[in-house]
C-alpha cells in the first residue's frame, strides 16, 4: 500500500506542479480558456493556486497521511470540475482523457490513504 501511495503521490505532484506553471506562463492558457470557457486571468489566479495547493498537500501527505487525504479530495474535485467544464464546452478529446486519468490517480490515492 505504501508503494502505491508513493507512486500515485509522485504522479499527482508532477502533474499538479507543472499545470499551474503552464497556466501562469501562458503556455496552456488558450487551451484552458477554450476547454473551460474561463478566461486565462482567472485560471492564473484561482485555478493555478488550487492546483498548486493540491500538489503541496499531496507532497506533505507523504509524511502526514491525513494531509494527503485532503490533497486527494481537492485534486479529485478539481479533476471533476475540469471534466464538467469540458463537457459543458463540448470538448471530449485528449484533455478529457487526461483529467479522467489524473482524477483516477487522485481517487486511487484517496482510497489507498483511507485503506491504510
Amino acid at each position: 500500500m505504501t508503494a502505491l501511495i508513493w507512486i500515485l503521490s509522485i504522479l499527482l505532484i508532477l502533474e499538479f506542479v507543472f499545470a499551474p506553471v503552464n497556466l501562469i506562463t501562458g503556455r496552456n492558457a488558450p487551451l484552458f480558456t477554450e476547454f473551460t470557457g474561463i478566461e486565462s486571468r482567472t485560471a492564473m489566479l484561482v485555478v493555478a493556486a488550487l492546483d498548486a495547493l493540491g500538489a503541496l498537500l499531496v507532497a506533505i501527505g507523504l509524511f502526514a497521511p491525513k494531509v494527503s487525504v485532503a490533497g486527494a479530495v481537492l485534486l479529485t474535485a478539481l479533476c471533476g470540475w475540469y471534466i464538467v467544464m469540458m463537457v459543458l464546452n463540448g470538448h471530449f478529446g485528449m484533455g478529457m482523457i487526461g483529467f479522467l486519468l489524473f482524477g483516477s490517480w487522485a481517487v486511487g490515492l484517496l482510497w489507498a490513504q483511507l485503506a491504510r
